[in-house]
Protein backbone atom coordinates (compact mmCIF):
# COMPACT_ATOMS: atom_id res chain seq x y z
CA UNK A 1 0.00 0.00 0.00
CA UNK A 2 1.25 3.61 -0.71
CA UNK A 3 1.22 4.98 3.25
CA UNK A 4 3.25 8.41 3.82
CA UNK A 5 6.28 6.64 4.40
CA UNK A 6 6.14 5.35 0.41
CA UNK A 7 5.56 9.29 -0.35
CA UNK A 8 7.91 10.51 1.67
CA UNK A 9 10.78 8.13 -0.16
CA UNK A 10 9.32 8.88 -3.55
CA UNK A 11 9.60 12.55 -2.83
CA UNK A 12 13.40 12.17 -2.05
CA UNK A 13 14.04 10.43 -5.15
CA UNK A 14 12.38 13.07 -6.91
CA UNK A 15 14.42 15.75 -5.45
CA UNK A 16 17.36 14.06 -6.59
CA UNK A 17 18.53 14.03 -2.56
CA UNK A 18 17.87 17.80 -2.11
CA UNK A 19 14.97 16.87 0.05
CA UNK A 20 15.20 15.19 3.11
CA UNK A 21 12.96 15.17 6.73
CA UNK A 22 13.89 17.53 8.61
CA UNK A 23 14.85 14.96 11.54
CA UNK A 24 14.68 11.35 11.91
CA UNK A 25 11.62 11.75 13.86
CA UNK A 26 9.42 12.87 11.21
CA UNK A 27 11.52 10.78 8.36
CA UNK A 28 7.94 9.46 6.97
CA UNK A 29 6.32 13.25 7.05
CA UNK A 30 5.70 14.99 3.85
CA UNK A 31 5.46 18.67 3.44
CA UNK A 32 1.89 20.11 2.58
CA UNK A 33 3.10 21.60 -0.32
CA UNK A 34 3.65 18.36 -2.14
CA UNK A 35 0.52 16.33 -0.69
CA UNK A 36 -1.16 19.34 -2.21
CA UNK A 37 -0.18 18.57 -5.87
CA UNK A 38 -0.21 14.70 -5.12
CA UNK A 39 -3.33 13.17 -7.10
CA UNK A 40 -4.45 9.88 -5.05
CA UNK A 41 -6.23 7.38 -6.80
CA UNK A 42 -7.48 4.19 -5.78
CA UNK A 43 -9.52 1.04 -6.62
CA UNK A 44 -11.72 -0.04 -10.12
CA UNK A 45 -12.45 4.24 -10.99
CA UNK A 46 -8.59 5.10 -10.27
CA UNK A 47 -7.14 2.49 -13.06
CA UNK A 48 -9.82 4.34 -15.11
CA UNK A 49 -8.28 7.60 -14.23
CA UNK A 50 -4.73 6.53 -14.22
CA UNK A 51 -5.17 4.66 -18.03
CA UNK A 52 -4.87 7.22 -20.76
CA UNK A 53 -6.08 5.70 -23.96
CA UNK A 54 -4.89 2.02 -22.46
CA UNK A 55 -6.86 -0.29 -20.40
CA UNK A 56 -5.45 -1.67 -16.96
CA UNK A 57 -6.21 -5.05 -15.41
CA UNK A 58 -4.64 -5.93 -11.87
CA UNK A 59 -6.15 -8.88 -9.73
CA UNK A 60 -7.43 -7.13 -7.08
CA UNK A 61 -8.85 -3.76 -8.81
CA UNK A 62 -10.50 -2.81 -5.70
CA UNK A 63 -7.22 -2.80 -3.79
CA UNK A 64 -5.51 -0.24 -6.79
CA UNK A 65 -3.77 2.63 -5.33
CA UNK A 66 -1.84 5.00 -6.92
CA UNK A 67 -0.03 8.71 -6.45
CA UNK A 68 0.31 10.91 -9.61
CA UNK A 69 2.02 14.21 -9.69
CA UNK A 70 1.69 16.19 -13.03
CA UNK A 71 3.05 19.24 -14.49
CA UNK A 72 2.27 20.78 -18.16
CA UNK A 73 5.40 22.46 -19.77
CA UNK A 74 4.01 24.02 -22.89
CA UNK A 75 3.11 21.34 -25.28
CA UNK A 76 5.17 18.99 -22.71
CA UNK A 77 4.30 17.21 -19.16
CA UNK A 78 6.12 15.99 -16.50
CA UNK A 79 5.24 13.08 -14.27
CA UNK A 80 5.91 10.95 -11.55
CA UNK A 81 3.18 7.68 -10.87
CA UNK A 82 3.48 5.45 -7.87
CA UNK A 83 1.66 2.61 -8.29
CA UNK A 84 0.51 -0.98 -7.28
CA UNK A 85 0.73 -3.93 -9.20
CA UNK A 86 -0.88 -3.33 -12.56
CA UNK A 87 -0.77 -4.62 -16.45
CA UNK A 88 -2.13 -1.69 -18.60
CA UNK A 89 -2.10 -1.92 -22.61
CA UNK A 90 -2.05 0.12 -25.45
CA UNK A 91 -3.87 -0.33 -28.72
CA UNK A 92 -2.54 1.19 -31.65
CA UNK A 93 -3.47 4.91 -32.00
CA UNK A 94 -4.59 7.74 -29.37
CA UNK A 95 -8.43 9.16 -29.09
CA UNK A 96 -6.86 12.45 -30.31
CA UNK A 97 -5.26 13.21 -33.92
CA UNK A 98 -1.79 14.42 -32.06
CA UNK A 99 0.01 11.54 -31.38
CA UNK A 100 2.20 11.03 -27.96
CA UNK A 101 5.00 9.30 -26.54
CA UNK A 102 5.19 8.45 -23.05
CA UNK A 103 8.94 8.51 -21.75
CA UNK A 104 9.61 7.06 -18.48
CA UNK A 105 12.49 5.67 -15.81
CA UNK A 106 11.67 2.95 -13.16
CA UNK A 107 12.82 4.68 -9.79
CA UNK A 108 11.42 1.64 -7.52
CA UNK A 109 9.84 -1.65 -8.06
CA UNK A 110 10.46 -2.98 -11.84
CA UNK A 111 7.85 -3.12 -15.23
CA UNK A 112 8.10 -5.60 -17.64
CA UNK A 113 7.66 -4.03 -21.27
CA UNK A 114 6.06 -5.94 -24.10
CA UNK A 115 7.78 -4.83 -27.13
CA UNK A 116 7.70 -5.95 -30.60
CA UNK A 117 10.96 -7.35 -29.56
CA UNK A 118 9.54 -9.37 -26.99
CA UNK A 119 9.41 -8.86 -23.16
CA UNK A 120 12.36 -6.78 -21.57
CA UNK A 121 12.87 -6.14 -18.28
CA UNK A 122 12.93 -2.36 -17.10
CA UNK A 123 14.60 -2.89 -13.53
CA UNK A 124 15.44 0.34 -11.83
CA UNK A 125 17.35 2.75 -13.48
CA UNK A 126 16.48 2.00 -16.90
CA UNK A 127 14.26 3.96 -19.34
CA UNK A 128 12.17 3.05 -21.90
CA UNK A 129 9.12 4.90 -23.85
CA UNK A 130 5.16 3.43 -25.11
CA UNK A 131 3.65 5.68 -27.91
CA UNK A 132 0.78 6.04 -29.60
CA UNK A 133 2.04 4.57 -32.79
CA UNK A 134 1.97 0.68 -32.31
CA UNK A 135 1.16 -1.61 -29.97
CA UNK A 136 2.09 -2.61 -26.47
CA UNK A 137 1.85 -3.67 -22.92
CA UNK A 138 3.66 -2.82 -19.38
CA UNK A 139 3.64 -4.70 -16.25
CA UNK A 140 4.09 -3.15 -12.73
CA UNK A 141 5.70 -5.68 -10.53
CA UNK A 142 4.58 -4.19 -6.71
CA UNK A 143 4.37 -0.72 -6.46
CA UNK A 144 6.61 0.85 -8.69
CA UNK A 145 7.82 4.42 -9.73
CA UNK A 146 7.84 5.81 -13.22
CA UNK A 147 9.23 8.83 -13.90
CA UNK A 148 9.49 11.11 -16.74
CA UNK A 149 7.98 13.18 -19.74
CA UNK A 150 5.21 13.15 -22.18
CA UNK A 151 5.26 14.83 -25.66
CA UNK A 152 4.10 15.07 -29.07
CA UNK A 153 5.08 12.69 -31.46
CA UNK A 154 5.36 15.67 -34.04
CA UNK A 155 8.13 17.04 -31.51
CA UNK A 156 10.46 14.07 -32.56
CA UNK A 157 11.22 14.10 -36.15
CA UNK A 158 12.77 11.15 -38.26
CA UNK A 159 12.24 8.02 -35.75
CA UNK A 160 8.49 7.02 -36.82
CA UNK A 161 9.85 3.86 -37.34
CA UNK A 162 11.14 3.23 -33.88
CA UNK A 163 8.12 4.63 -32.64
CA UNK A 164 5.71 2.20 -34.66
CA UNK A 165 7.09 -0.64 -32.24
CA UNK A 166 4.85 0.97 -29.42
CA UNK A 167 7.19 0.68 -26.89
CA UNK A 168 11.30 -0.21 -26.54
CA UNK A 169 13.65 0.39 -23.88
CA UNK A 170 16.76 3.06 -24.36
CA UNK A 171 19.93 2.03 -24.19
CA UNK A 172 21.38 2.19 -20.60
CA UNK A 173 23.86 5.19 -21.14
CA UNK A 174 25.33 8.10 -19.47
CA UNK A 175 22.56 10.11 -21.36
CA UNK A 176 19.63 7.96 -20.50
CA UNK A 177 20.63 8.38 -16.86
CA UNK A 178 21.26 11.62 -16.72
CA UNK A 179 17.75 12.70 -18.38
CA UNK A 180 16.03 10.69 -15.74
CA UNK A 181 17.14 12.53 -13.00
CA UNK A 182 16.36 15.75 -14.78
CA UNK A 183 13.01 14.89 -15.27
CA UNK A 184 12.42 13.92 -11.70
CA UNK A 185 14.64 17.17 -10.51
CA UNK A 186 12.39 19.19 -13.00
CA UNK A 187 9.15 18.26 -11.63
CA UNK A 188 10.45 18.12 -8.22
CA UNK A 189 11.59 22.14 -9.01
CA UNK A 190 8.12 22.80 -10.21
CA UNK A 191 5.77 21.27 -8.18
CA UNK A 192 7.19 23.37 -4.69
CA UNK A 193 7.55 26.56 -6.99
CA UNK A 194 4.76 26.25 -9.85
CA UNK A 195 4.82 30.18 -10.29
CA UNK A 196 8.94 30.78 -12.16
CA UNK A 197 7.46 33.15 -15.10
CA UNK A 198 7.13 32.54 -18.96
CA UNK A 199 10.65 32.71 -19.39
CA UNK A 200 11.27 29.56 -17.13
CA UNK A 201 8.66 27.60 -18.32
CA UNK A 202 9.72 28.02 -22.21
CA UNK A 203 12.81 27.42 -21.09
CA UNK A 204 12.41 24.23 -19.49
CA UNK A 205 10.39 23.17 -22.35
CA UNK A 206 12.82 23.71 -24.79
CA UNK A 207 14.92 21.64 -22.38
CA UNK A 208 13.14 19.02 -22.11
CA UNK A 209 12.35 18.22 -26.28
CA UNK A 210 16.11 18.35 -26.29
CA UNK A 211 16.98 15.99 -23.73
CA UNK A 212 14.21 13.59 -25.62
CA UNK A 213 15.72 14.33 -28.72
CA UNK A 214 18.86 13.17 -27.83
CA UNK A 215 17.35 9.78 -26.12
CA UNK A 216 16.15 8.88 -29.59
CA UNK A 217 19.39 10.28 -31.14
CA UNK A 218 20.55 6.86 -29.62
CA UNK A 219 18.76 4.54 -32.06
CA UNK A 220 19.81 4.74 -35.49
CA UNK A 221 17.41 7.44 -37.88
CA UNK A 222 14.98 6.44 -40.84
CA UNK A 223 16.68 9.03 -42.68
CA UNK A 224 12.96 10.95 -43.46
CA UNK A 225 14.06 14.00 -41.70
CA UNK A 226 14.19 16.54 -43.81
CA UNK A 227 14.54 20.10 -44.49
CA UNK A 228 10.72 20.74 -43.80
CA UNK A 229 9.95 18.20 -41.44
CA UNK A 230 12.23 19.95 -39.51
CA UNK A 231 10.73 23.33 -40.20
CA UNK A 232 7.54 22.24 -39.63
CA UNK A 233 9.00 20.89 -35.85
CA UNK A 234 10.26 24.43 -35.22
CA UNK A 235 7.11 26.29 -36.33
CA UNK A 236 5.16 24.35 -32.97
CA UNK A 237 7.83 25.12 -30.84
CA UNK A 238 7.40 29.33 -32.32
CA UNK A 239 3.52 28.81 -31.69
CA UNK A 240 3.42 27.05 -28.28
CA UNK A 241 6.38 29.87 -27.25
CA UNK A 242 4.43 33.17 -28.97
CA UNK A 243 0.99 32.19 -29.25
CA UNK A 244 -0.24 34.54 -26.47
CA UNK A 245 0.72 37.67 -28.17
CA UNK A 246 -1.87 39.17 -29.86
CA UNK A 247 0.51 40.59 -32.41
CA UNK A 248 1.95 37.67 -33.36
CA UNK A 249 0.76 35.45 -36.88
CA UNK A 250 1.56 33.91 -39.85
CA UNK A 251 3.97 36.98 -40.79
CA UNK A 252 5.55 36.82 -37.82
CA UNK A 253 6.04 32.94 -37.70
CA UNK A 254 7.67 33.55 -40.77
CA UNK A 255 10.55 35.81 -40.30
CA UNK A 256 11.56 34.15 -37.05
CA UNK A 257 11.67 30.69 -39.55
CA UNK A 258 13.70 32.96 -42.02
CA UNK A 259 11.64 31.45 -44.82
CA UNK A 260 8.46 33.92 -46.80
CA UNK A 261 4.83 33.46 -46.32
CA UNK A 262 4.67 31.52 -49.51
CA UNK A 263 7.34 29.20 -48.55
CA UNK A 264 5.67 28.66 -45.24
CA UNK A 265 2.37 27.85 -46.35
CA UNK A 266 3.67 25.47 -48.21
CA UNK A 267 5.14 23.35 -45.69
CA UNK A 268 1.75 23.18 -44.40
CA UNK A 269 0.23 22.02 -47.91
CA UNK A 270 -1.13 18.29 -47.42
CA UNK A 271 -1.42 18.12 -43.69
CA UNK A 272 -4.41 17.39 -41.35
CA UNK A 273 -4.81 21.25 -40.43
CA UNK A 274 -3.94 24.62 -41.90
CA UNK A 275 -1.43 26.45 -40.14
CA UNK A 276 -4.06 29.20 -39.67
CA UNK A 277 -5.97 27.12 -37.39
CA UNK A 278 -3.21 25.38 -35.60
CA UNK A 279 -2.28 28.43 -33.98
CA UNK A 280 -6.07 29.52 -33.74
CA UNK A 281 -6.79 26.27 -31.45
CA UNK A 282 -3.50 26.69 -29.50
CA UNK A 283 -4.88 29.85 -28.61
CA UNK A 284 -8.33 28.73 -27.06
CA UNK A 285 -6.45 26.17 -25.83
CA UNK A 286 -4.92 28.86 -23.32
CA UNK A 287 -8.31 30.77 -23.02
CA UNK A 288 -9.67 27.56 -22.20
CA UNK A 289 -7.15 27.66 -18.81
CA UNK A 290 -7.25 31.09 -18.18
CA UNK A 291 -11.08 30.88 -18.10
CA UNK A 292 -10.50 28.21 -15.49
CA UNK A 293 -7.87 29.99 -13.33
CA UNK A 294 -8.33 31.14 -9.76
CA UNK A 295 -9.50 33.96 -8.82
CA UNK A 296 -11.49 34.39 -11.83
CA UNK A 297 -10.67 37.08 -14.40
CA UNK A 298 -12.66 38.79 -16.20
CA UNK A 299 -12.83 38.46 -20.57
CA UNK A 300 -10.57 40.84 -21.37
CA UNK A 301 -7.96 39.75 -19.49
CA UNK A 302 -8.55 36.06 -20.70
CA UNK A 303 -8.50 37.59 -24.24
CA UNK A 304 -5.01 38.97 -23.25
CA UNK A 305 -3.51 36.87 -21.81
CA UNK A 306 -4.15 33.89 -24.80
CA UNK A 307 -3.72 35.82 -27.44
CA UNK A 308 -6.91 37.53 -29.15
CA UNK A 309 -7.08 41.38 -30.12
CA UNK A 310 -10.22 41.46 -27.13
CA UNK A 311 -12.68 40.27 -25.28
CA UNK A 312 -15.23 40.40 -28.65
CA UNK A 313 -12.21 38.15 -30.95
CA UNK A 314 -12.10 35.61 -27.88
CA UNK A 315 -15.71 35.60 -27.84
CA UNK A 316 -16.78 34.76 -31.49
CA UNK A 317 -14.04 32.37 -31.73
CA UNK A 318 -14.68 30.46 -28.45
CA UNK A 319 -18.42 30.41 -28.95
CA UNK A 320 -18.07 29.25 -33.19
CA UNK A 321 -15.01 25.97 -31.92
CA UNK A 322 -16.08 25.51 -28.89
CA UNK A 323 -20.12 25.52 -28.69
CA UNK A 324 -20.22 27.37 -25.85
CA UNK A 325 -19.75 30.74 -24.98
CA UNK A 326 -16.47 31.64 -22.21
CA UNK A 327 -19.35 32.94 -19.65
CA UNK A 328 -21.41 29.56 -20.20
CA UNK A 329 -17.72 27.22 -20.58
CA UNK A 330 -17.09 28.55 -17.06
CA UNK A 331 -20.08 28.39 -15.55
CA UNK A 332 -20.30 24.59 -17.30
CA UNK A 333 -16.97 23.66 -15.66
CA UNK A 334 -17.89 25.13 -12.05
CA UNK A 335 -21.18 23.23 -11.66
CA UNK A 336 -19.97 19.91 -13.38
CA UNK A 337 -17.85 17.03 -11.46
CA UNK A 338 -14.67 16.77 -12.96
CA UNK A 339 -13.83 14.90 -15.85
CA UNK A 340 -12.14 11.00 -15.33
CA UNK A 341 -9.47 12.81 -17.93
CA UNK A 342 -8.28 15.38 -15.14
CA UNK A 343 -6.20 12.91 -13.52
CA UNK A 344 -4.48 11.58 -16.69
CA UNK A 345 -1.17 11.73 -17.01
CA UNK A 346 -2.11 13.48 -20.32
CA UNK A 347 -3.06 17.13 -20.67
CA UNK A 348 -6.83 18.02 -21.50
CA UNK A 349 -5.23 19.96 -24.60
CA UNK A 350 -3.62 16.85 -25.85
CA UNK A 351 -6.70 14.78 -25.50
CA UNK A 352 -8.54 17.40 -27.20
CA UNK A 353 -11.26 16.68 -24.88
CA UNK A 354 -13.11 20.49 -25.62
CA UNK A 355 -11.35 21.40 -28.94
Amino acid sequence: MIDDAELAAWLGRLSTGLWTSPSADDEHVVPDWFSAEVIRLDGHLGMLQLSNFGTMRADDPDAFQAALLRRSIGATMLYSTLETAHTVSYDRGSPEDEDIIIVGMSNQGGQRLHTAAGIQLMSVGRMGFMSSLGASAVEHLGVSETTGVVVPVAAIPGYRHVLARGAEMFPDTPLTRAAGASFGRMLFEWAKDPDQGAGALAGTEAALLALVRGLFRQFPGDGETDRASELRAEAGRIIERRHRDAGFGIEELAAELHISRRQLFRLYAGTDESLAGRLLRRRLVTAREELLSTPPQDLAAVALRSGFADAAALRAQFSRHVGLSPSAFRLAARTQPPRLAEAMLLSDEQLGLSL
